[in-house]
């Protein structure tokens, strides 16, 4: 795995530098383990060779990986999508953000991990995995599906994704939902988790036909959780409860909503 610091970490160890100290406690994977760096004039010894530490403006708050013994960020524009892809670093897992919309979805992966979900699970979007990793802890056999190859790649940077790529329960797919959904047999699976993006960049994601086949797939006994977007909340609309009322159009049956949250969890 890369060698991958905050900027925040790169700061103090620039503060360290600028105050004569020649060692610092540090992490180099974001913040999942510490240890101890020896540092240089104008950078940090992570093995024999010298890595300088680049300029970091105020209140830049991003991850720096190391590639060929230099410091890049973990930021990358694609034309394909018209995207720009960021890995965010927190207090605890980092943070997709996609032209400057956060995917933090904190209290819904902590609700996947939580319930405990048991035999086989549909995992419709990837992003960086937490929900997939969370999943698999209890499950049977995870599937997991991400259209978006550049936010995989992003998820192989970040040192909280490995489990989604070394689960030996963990199967993962590159694909649209909307379209693969449609080969699984009926009642397939026990738990279906839906995660998408913004409503503009996810196709049908939110469609009723997307929901029907979702139904069609999970077992009588089964559960929908779903992430749901506060898309133009500002402007007073409940797409939360548009996506409630095309899902119950499905068969579904609304068990919770957790508004502040901004997901559901459905049953059939």
């Amino acid at each position: 795995m890369h060698l991958i610091i905050s900027s925040k970490e790169l700061c103090r160890m620039q503060e360290a530098i600028a105050a004569g100290e020649k060692e610092i406690e540090a992490s180099l994977d974001l913040g999942l383990t510490t240890t101890k760096i020896k540092l240089g004039n104008n950078g940090l010894y992570p093995g024999k060779k010298l890595v300088e530490i680049p300029k970091i403006r105020d209140g830049d708050n991003s991850s720096y990986i190391l590639l060929k013994n230099q410091l890049e960020k973990v930021q990358f524009f694609s034309p394909e999508t018209n995207i720009l892809y960021k890995l965010i670093p927190t207090s605890y897992r980092p943070i997709l953000q996609c032209s400057g919309t956060s995917m933090h979805k904190k209290e819904f992966v902590e609700r996947v991990e939580a319930d405990k979900l048991t035999g086989k699970v549909l995992d419709a979007g990837t992003g960086l995995g937490y929900t997939a990793i969370a999943a698999s802890k209890t499950a049977t056999e995870v599937l997991t599906i991400e259209k978006d190859k550049n936010v995989i790649q992003v998820a192989k940077f970040n040192p909280y994704s490995q489990e989604l790529f070394l689960g030996e329960n963990i199967k993962r797919l590159t694909g649209n939902i909307v379209q693969k959904i449609t080969a699984f047999s009926d009642e397939e699976f026990d738990f279906i988790i839906f995660d998408a993006g913004t409503p503009k960049s996810s196709d049908d994601f939110f469609s009723l036909k997307n929901y029907q086949q979702a139904y069609r797939v999970l077992k009588r006994s089964g559960r929908l959780y779903h992430y749901l977007p506060k898309h133009h909340v500002q402007r007073g609309r409940d797409f939360g409860g548009e996506a409630i009322e095309r899902m119950r159009r499905a068969g579904f049956r609304l068990i919770e909503r957790k508004v502040e949250e901004s997901y559901v969890v459905m049953g059939k």
